[in-house]
């Protein structure tokens, strides 16, 4: 009896877990699919902000480097402007120097150095951008020219400058000193009219 009890033990199928079916398991691996998804739509949206702000980030440095390069070229500019402004008078004292020397000194050697020292500094303000504003003989310009006196003459166009008393100069195209000048103004007839009634009114009173 105990020999059959064994042998039927032996002989009785073992138990196994029950599989899953195929559609339970194409629904598991859709579900994960569904996450892995997700999870990578994440991920792409962490890094399109990454790329987003790094993308800000390099733009506002390159912004910052403009503006400090803008700020740079401005201040330097107006330091050589004002450097410049200041050595346009040594540049005016020459000229007055040379206006007023006499013919027989041209000669001298001491002149002769005086007009290269001259030509020198000239050299130099011209390499940073200074040129001298035409001024004698044209038009009167206002952004070029301040007129400080008016000349009544026949020989020169109206409004053409006829002297120049200060030569003026432009730096790097932009005017940095007008040409203080005189320009022409057409002859006025003279105002005969009280004149003549003065003459009469004093002739009555010496024949009464």
């Amino acid at each position: 009896m105990a020999d059959q009890e064994e042998q039927q033990t032996e002989t009785a199928p073992t138990q196994t877990a029950p599989r899953e079916t195929p559609i339970e398991q194409i629904r598991e691996l859709k579900a994960r699919i569904e996450a892995l998804e997700k999870e990578l739509a994440g991920e792409r949206d962490k890094a399109t902000d990454y790329m987003n702000r790094a993308m800000r980030t390099q733009a506002e440095m390159s912004n910052m480097r403009k503006r400090m390069q803008q700020e740079l070229s401005l201040a330097l500019q107006e330091a050589l402007k004002s450097m410049v402004y200041e050595q346009l008078g040594v540049l005016d004292s020459f000229d007055r120097a040379f206006a007023t020397l006499p013919r027989e000194f041209a000669h001298f050697t001491w002149v002769e150095g005086m007009g290269l020292i001259q030509s020198q500094l000239f050299s130099i303000l011209h390499r940073a951008g200074i040129t001298p504003i035409e001024a004698l003989g044209r038009k009167y310009d206002p952004l070029e020219h301040e007129a400080v006196a008016y000349e009544e003459t026949a020989n020169a166009p109206e409004d053409n400058v006829t002297v120049e008393l200060q030569r003026g100069y432009k730096l790097q195209g932009q005017v940095i000193r007008p040409a203080l000048v005189k320009i022409a103004r057409a002859p006025q007839p003279p105002a005969t009219g009280a004149g003549e009634n003065t003459t009469e009114e004093t002739t009555t009173t010496r024949d009464e």
